[in-house]
C-alpha cells in the first residue's frame, strides 16, 4: 500500500498555483523522483530528505502524503500524523483513494498516540515539549505525543520558567497546568519617586514689608572639645564612645598609679632592709647610715610624685568625661589637687 501510494503521487500536480516558478517545480519534480527511488530501495531516511527538499522548493500539498508515509516508516508517528493532517486539509484535488489512505493512516496513528492539553492563564508564553517548541499560549488544541513521560515547559520574558512532567498513555488526554510567576525586578533608582524640594531662601517669595533682621553678635570665643562627627556617628552612641581624651586620661591615671605603687613597694623594701640592719626601731635611727636614709627618702619622694600625678590624671579624667562632647567656653581656672602621700618617719 505504501509503495503504490508513493508511485501514485510521484508526479506533481499539473496545475501550478498562481505565481509559481516553473523552474522550482521542475527542480522539485526531480527531487521527488529521486526520493521515490530511494524509498523503493528501503532508504527511508534518504527518501525523507529528498521529499522535504522538494516541498521546500515547491510546496505542493501532495508531497505531504509522501512525507507522512516516510515518517511513519521511520517510527516518527507524531511527525507522520502532522503531515497527513496537513495533507487532508490542503490537498483538495487529491484522488479519493489517496484521501482514504490518508484518513486510515490518521486513525491508526491517533490510536497509538496520546495528547497533552496545555492550561496556561498567561498569553504569549512559548510552550515546549521535550525541548521542542509547539507554539504560543493559548494553544488551540491538545498536542499529540508518544506514550510515556514528557517534560513540558513554558517561557516568557520577565517570568520564571514553568516546568511540569506529564505521563501520557495511548488514547488518553493529559492536562498540564503551567503557571508563570513574574520575576522580582528591583526598581531602578530613576524610577523611585523623588521627594519634593523645599524652596531655598533665595527662591522663597518675600514680602516687601518684611523687616530686615538685625545682625546677631558673633558667639563667644570658646574651645570646642567635641570630636568631629563621623558619617556614621548615629551608630556610635553610648557613654563609652566618642570620648577619646577621656580614655587617654584614664589610661594615664592607671599607669601613674601603677608607678606610684611600684615606687612605694621599692621604698618599703628598702626601709625594711635598713630596719633590719640598724637594729631595733627608734625615733632617730641613729644606727642607720645616711646613705640608707637618703635612699629611702628618695623612693618616698618618687612614690609621692607618682601619686600626685595619678591624682591629677584622675581629676582630669572626671572633668573630660563630663565636658567632652559638649561645647564650652574655657576660662582660666586655679586650684590644687592633693593625692595620696606616702610618708615614712625615721
Amino acid at each position: 500500500m505504501c509503495t503504490a501510494a508513493l508511485v501514485l503521487l510521484s508526479v506533481l500536480a499539473q496545475i501550478s498555483p498562481p505565481g509559481a516558478d516553473p523552474r522550482a517545480k521542475a527542480h522539485a519534480q526531480g527531487l521527488l523522483t529521486e526520493g521515490s527511488a530511494l524509498y523503493e530501495r528501503g532508504d527511508y531516511a534518504g527518501a525523507l530528505e529528498m521529499f522535504n527538499a522538494a516541498y521546500a522548493a515547491y510546496p505542493s500539498p501532495k508531497l505531504l502524503f509522501n512525507i507522512g508515509q516516510t515518517d511513519r516508516d521511520l517510527s516518527r508517528p507524531v511527525e507522520a500524523l502532522e503531515a497527513f493532517q496537513k495533507f487532508l486539509a490542503s490537498a483538495t484535488d487529491a484522488s479519493p483513494e489517496t484521501i482514504a489512505d490518508a484518513l486510515k493512516s490518521v486513525a491508526e496513528l491517533q490510536e497509538e498516540l496520546g495528547q497533552i492539553r496545555i492550561d496556561c492563564e498567561t498569553a504569549g508564553a512559548e510552550v515546549s515539549i521535550d525541548g521542542k517548541s509547539v507554539g504560543l499560549t493559548p494553544l488551540p488544541s491538545p498536542i499529540w505525543v508518544t506514550p510515556g513521560r514528557h517534560h513540558v515547559t513554558a517561557r516568557l520574558a520577565n517570568a520564571d520558567v514553568a516546568l511540569e512532567d506529564a505521563d501520557v498513555s495511548a488514547g488518553s488526554v493529559q492536562t498540564v497546568i503551567l503557571r508563570l510567576r513574574p520575576l522580582a525586578i528591583p526598581m531602578a533608582a530613576e524610577a523611585l519617586p523623588k521627594p519634593e524640594a523645599f524652596p531655598t531662601p533665595e527662591a522663597a517669595p518675600q514680602s516687601k514689608a518684611a523687616p530686615v533682621p538685625e545682625a546677631t553678635p558673633p558667639p563667644p570665643v570658646g574651645l570646642d572639645l567635641r570630636a568631629s562627627p563621623a558619617p556614621n556617628a548615629g551608630r556610635n552612641s553610648g557613654w563609652w564612645l566618642g570620648r577619646r581624651w577621656t580614655w587617654v586620661a584614664a589610661g594615664s591615671t592607671v599607669l601613674l598609679a601603677a608607678g606610684a605603687i611600684t615606687a612605694g613597694l621599692v621604698m618599703q623594701s628598702k626601709f625594711d632592709s635598713s630596719d633590719k640592719s640598724c637594729g631595733s626601731r627608734s625615733i632617730n635611727r641613729l644606727g642607720c647610715p645616711e646613705s640608707d636614709i637618703a635612699a629611702v627618702r628618695s623612693r618616698e619622694i618618687t612614690a609621692n610624685v607618682f601619686w600626685g600625678l595619678a591624682g591629677a590624671a584622675a581629676v582630669t579624667t572626671g572633668a573630660l568625661f563630663y565636658v567632652e562632647g559638649r561645647r564650652i567656653s574655657v576660662s582660666p581656672l586655679a586650684g590644687e589637687t592633693t593625692g595620696i602621700i606616702a610618708t615614712v618617719r625615721y
